[in-house]
């Protein structure tokens, strides 16, 4: 199996499209589960730590990133849509 890992990690995958986030969701409620046992599972399942982290990704953060560029340079070609509205999370 290392064996393997290896092999595919010398391959030249983009790192970033090998797993969509909920994957790396899934697999950080399967780590915080065996982690931290005095938790009950519910509070520690995807969907409910997905929920938890987005809510607590803030505004500034995502008015920084590509994706944001690219839906506002989108609305401008594409008015009168809006897919953002001038306050995000409003």
């Amino acid at each position: 199996m290392q064996q393997r890992l290896i092999s595919q990690k010398n391959n030249s995958y983009d790192p970033w499209q090998v797993c969509c986030g909920h994957d790396l969701v899934e697999i950080l409620s399967v780590g915080l589960r065996k982690a931290i046992g005095s938790h009950k599972a519910a509070d520690i399942e995807a969907n409910s730590l997905e929920r938890c982290l987005r809510l607590a990704y803030e505004e500034v953060y995502f008015s920084q990133t590509r994706l944001y560029v690219e839906i506002r340079l989108w609305e401008s070609h594409n008015q009168p849509f809006k897919v953002l509205r001038n306050g995000i999370w409003e």
